[in-house]
């Protein structure tokens, strides 16, 4: 029996190996054809049918919201915190226009950094809510 398993795991390696290989082949054929495709979508060679071809094409994989790529790992918590240490007293609203990180993950990112006692909440004049370097001890929230 165990003779079977083995002469079956061997031709499924080998199956494997012989897909691997043709895979290989595909993926510059696909950059080739998306290539081709914005190249035939484009001046001089775009026509009304090209074009709305292309659309459809894009329409498909594109979603409907714009999608900004991801700050790298602790981006915005430096930008917060220096933004907060340059200006005590900044709101939120102010930090996020600043740095350039939406509201939510501004505000998001500001509970997190006062829960680590890294920036504290101050009172403003007017009842606005400020933000200023903390003590550096965590809060007991």
């Amino acid at each position: 029996m165990s003779d079977f398993i083995g002469d079956l795991r061997r031709d499924l390696e080998q199956r494997l190996k012989e897909v691997e290989r043709e895979l290989a082949n595909v993926d510059p054929l696909l950059r080739e054809r998306d290539r081709l495709r914005s190249a035939l979508a484009t001046p001089p060679f775009a026509t009304t049918a090209t074009t709305a071809a292309s659309a459809r094409v894009t329409t498909k994989s594109a979603s409907p919201r714009k999608v900004k790529p991801r700050a790298p790992r602790g981006a915005n918590r430096e930008a917060i915190v220096r933004v907060v240490g340059e200006r005590p007293g900044v709101s939120a609203a102010e930090i996020s226009d600043v740095t350039k990180i939406s509201r939510a993950v501004t505000y998001n990112t500001l509970a997190k950094l006062i829960e680590q006692g890294q920036i504290a909440k101050t009172e403003l004049p007017g009842g606005q809510t400020g933000y200023k370097p903390g003590d550096g001890a965590p809060s007991e929230g």
